[in-house]
């Protein structure tokens, strides 16, 4: 609405208003003009962007990286914060049941009986271990008791009543609410917090007034790359944060294992706790750089539903390929093989299609520039205007297609790293 005006009323006045002043310099004017309009034509800045935005889209996808967008990859590269989800995003969300003790007066499989029956209709992959840890002991899930008002906990746990008697399932913030991890007994409180301190997922399970009747500890495998993952993101200057719903001693002990420090592991977090870690952190990344918004960009990683509202609130969020559906959705990347070495491969993607962008944009103004002079000082010709105009467009379009792989390191992960620092 300004530029194009501008520049057609200033060529049509270098064509006019100099006849009055002579043939010759008429006809010399007349032809800066026409210099002037191939010179100002932007394609070469135009096309810089997109076919920038394209190469980098086209080579992450070619390695199972799917990214919503360019402007992602922009975050990507300008990423100076990361905050984790562990269950399934740091560990492979897949859970066994280690430990299990009866207390009180029932017996082990009566307690488990239970137990699975509790935990049978959740969805979490912690319910699967403790039904499938119940059935390698021979327990299934039984017939004769009779199930209603089953309600999810949101943090701690799952509630119903069964055969009239209401049984509760969670973790130790469950119970110090409803007042019964107060009256374990002390050995049984130590065993817990030694399972715990191993990086184990922790609870118990009470029956009516009868009291805390069963202790389990669920553990889960931690992802082989995801310690060599957070040192390398670390080496970059990269600050690492990991959000749970965990007791603080799993968390730290799982945090550990890692390799990531005690005080960037936030514990005993329910969904909108880590909403509004996200949102503090975002916050905190726009009060450093009020002039450019995403300079600090702050990412978010995770793969559940209760992690959607961080996703959405984040700069750029990540979904692991084996996460919920509404994660997926509400994520900017995904990472289709849940491999988190490819998070490192996308952040230097992003470096990468930033230094071009600007390379592109800084060549075809300097373009743009020499050739103006030249026409300002009588010696450009309009043959001139065209090929740098050309050229710069064919060289910027070039250098952004340099983001593609070669054929030989579509699949090889390591080269791309590597290519990518270059």
């Amino acid at each position: 609405k300004i530029y194009t005006p501008f520049v057609i009323l200033a060529a049509l006045c270098m064509c006019t208003v100099p006849w009055a002043f002579g043939k010759d310099v008429g006809m010399l004017w007349s032809k800066n003009a026409l210099v002037l309009i191939v010179i100002a034509c932007p394609c070469a800045l135009i096309i810089s962007t997109p076919v920038t935005y394209v190469a980098g889209l086209t080579a992450a996808a070619q390695r199972g990286v799917i990214v919503k967008g360019g402007q992602h990859l922009e975050s990507l590269g300008m990423t100076r914060s990361i905050a984790f989800d562990k269950t399934g995003t740091l560990s492979e969300g897949i859970f066994q049941l280690l430990e299990f003790r009866a207390i009180g007066g029932r017996s082990r499989i009566e307690v488990l009986e239970y137990l699975a029956l509790m935990e049978a209709p959740a969805s979490h992959p912690l319910s699967e271990a403790i039904v499938k840890g119940a059935l390698n002991e021979g327990v299934s899930v039984p017939k004769d008791l009779d199930l209603k008002d089953h309600t999810l906990l949101p943090g701690e746990g799952i509630s119903a009543v069964v055969n009239g008697k209401v049984v509760y399932v969670g973790n130790k913030k469950l119970f110090q609410r409803i007042g019964l991890y107060d009256k374990l007994p002390a050995e049984h409180a130590a065993l817990v917090d030694e399972w715990a301190s191993a990086g184990g997922t922790t609870g118990f399970i009470s029956i009516a007034d009868e009291g805390i009747m069963g202790l389990y500890c669920v553990a889960d495998k931690i992802r082989a790359e995801g310690r060599e993952v957070v040192q390398n993101l670390k080496k970059m200057g990269i600050e690492i944060t990991m959000l749970t719903g965990d007791l603080r001693p799993a968390a730290v002990g799982i945090g550990n294992q890692i390799g990531i420090d005690d005080d960037f592991i936030k514990s005993e977090l329910l969904p909108e706790d880590k909403l509004s870690a996200i949102e503090n952190e975002v916050s905190a990344s726009r009060g450093k750089d009020r002039y450019w918004r995403a300079k600090r960009a702050v990412m978010m990683v995770g793969d559940g539903v209760n992690d959607a509202p961080a996703l959405a609130l984040a700069d750029v969020s990540v979904a692991m390929g084996e996460g919920a559906a509404l994660a997926l959705e509400t994520s900017d990347v995904t990472l289709m093989d849940s491999d988190l070495r490819k998070l490192q491969y996308i952040i230097h993607m992003g470096k990468r299609v930033i230094r071009t962008i600007a390379v592109n944009i800084v060549f075809s103004l300097l373009v743009k520039g020499v050739v103006g002079g030249f026409t300002l000082a009588g010696r450009g010709s309009l043959w001139a205007a065209i090929a740098s105009d050309v050229g710069a467009m064919l060289l910027v379009t070039l250098n952004g297609m340099r983001l593609l792989p070669s054929a030989k390191k579509k699949n090889d992960l390591a080269a791309a790293d590597g290519a990518s620092e270059v």
